[in-house]
C-alpha cells in the first residue's frame, strides 16, 4: 500500500500543479468548452480524491494489504480500544499523523463546501426579494415578439437603473429563478439583441452553471493556496460564459449577441455568490 501511496502523492502534485497550468494555456478550450469543462472537473474530482487518498493510504498501511482490512482492523482496534496492538503492527508517529491529516482535509473540504452552499443559497434569496420588491415584469413593454425564447423575454424583470445590466438568479427550481435587466440596457437594445441577451442568461439557468461555479469556488476557498483552484475557478467562470453564448446562438445571431454583450455591464452575469465576492463575471 506505501507504493500506492506515492503513486497518489504524484498524482495530485501532477493535477495540482503542471496539469492546471498547461490546461489554462489550451487553445482548444474556445472550440470544445464542454470538453474543457469535463477536463476541469475530472481534475478536481481526481485531485481531490488523490490529495485525501495518500495521507489516508499511507496511514493505513501497516493495518493490512488492502484498504478493505486496512479500515476493518483500524476499527476493530478502535472498538477494542487495544493501542498497545499498534506497536506490534509497527505503526509510527508518520503513521497517525497521516490518518489525522487525511481525516482533517477530508473534513476541511466537505464543510466548506457545506459552508458555501448555505451561504450561497441565503445570498440568492435575500437577492431574489430585493429584485421581486425593486422591479417590474417585462411583460409587454416591447409587444408581441417572435423570437424563440419569447416568453423567457416576457418573464424578464426590469430594475431602474440607468447602467445597461443583464444577470440572472438561480432559484431551488427553474420557475423560481429570475432574470434582471435594467432600463438602461432596454432602451439601447432591440428586440431581437434583447432576446439573444436573455437567451444567454436562461442558458446559464437551464445548463446548471451556478452548481459549478458554486462548487469550484467552494474548492478554491477551501484550498486557495494550490494553483489547481485558483486555475479551475477562472477557467469554469470563462467556460460557463462560451457554453451560454453557444447556447444563445442556437437561435440568435452572433451580431445581435454580440451587440448586445457589448452593451451589457461586464461585471454583472451569473450571480450565484454575490454575498460573497460581488458580481465578477463577464455577461
Amino acid at each position: 500500500m506505501t507504493s500506492l501511496a506515492l503513486f497518489l502523492a504524484v498524482l495530485a502534485f501532477l493535477l495540482a500543479v503542471p496539469i492546471p497550468r498547461l490546461l489554462s494555456r489550451a487553445r482548444f478550450r474556445a472550440r470544445s468548452p464542454w470538453a474543457a469543462m469535463l477536463l476541469w472537473q475530472a481534475i478536481a474530482l481526481a485531485g481531490g480524491l488523490a490529495l485525501i487518498g495518500a495521507p489516508l493510504v499511507y496511514g493505513l498501511s501497516p493495518f493490512g494489504g488492502s484498504l478493505h482490512e486496512s479500515v476493518a482492523e483500524v476499527l476493530k482496534l478502535l472498538r477494542a480500544a487495544d493501542f498497545t496492538a499498534l506497536e506490534d503492527l509497527h505503526v509510527l508517529p508518520t503513521h497517525v499523523f497521516a490518518l489525522c491529516l487525511a481525516v482533517m482535509l477530508g473534513t476541511h473540504l466537505l464543510l466548506t463546501l457545506l459552508r458555501t452552499y448555505v451561504r450561497v443559497l441565503g445570498s440568492r434569496r435575500r437577492h431574489r426579494d430585493l429584485v421581486r420588491l425593486l422591479s417590474t415584469p417585462l411583460d409587454e413593454r416591447r409587444g408581441a415578439t417572435t423570437a424563440p425564447n419569447a416568453t423567457a423575454v416576457d418573464e424578464a424583470h426590469v430594475i431602474e437603473a440607468e447602467a445597461p445590466l443583464a444577470y440572472c438568479l438561480p432559484g431551488r427550481t427553474h420557475a423560481s429563478s429570475v432574470t434582471v435587466l435594467s432600463r438602461g440596457l432596454l432602451d439601447q437594445l432591440s428586440d431581437a439583441e434583447l432576446a439573444a441577451v436573455v437567451a444567454h442568461e436562461q442558458t446559464h439557468l437551464h445548463q446548471r452553471h451556478h452548481l459549478l461555479t458554486m462548487a469550484f469556488d467552494a474548492w478554491y476557498r477551501a484550498l486557495p493556496w494550490l494553483p489547481t483552484t485558483r486555475y479551475g475557478r477562472e477557467a469554469v467562470l470563462e467556460l460557463t460564459e462560451m457554453l451560454a453564448d453557444d447556447g444563445a446562438m442556437q437561435h440568435h445571431s452572433r451580431d445581435d449577441l454580440l451587440r448586445s454583450l457589448a452593451l451589457s455591464t461586464p461585471e454583472m452575469s451569473l450571480i450565484d455568490d454575490a454575498d460573497a465576492d460581488g458580481p465578477s463575471r463577464p455577461a
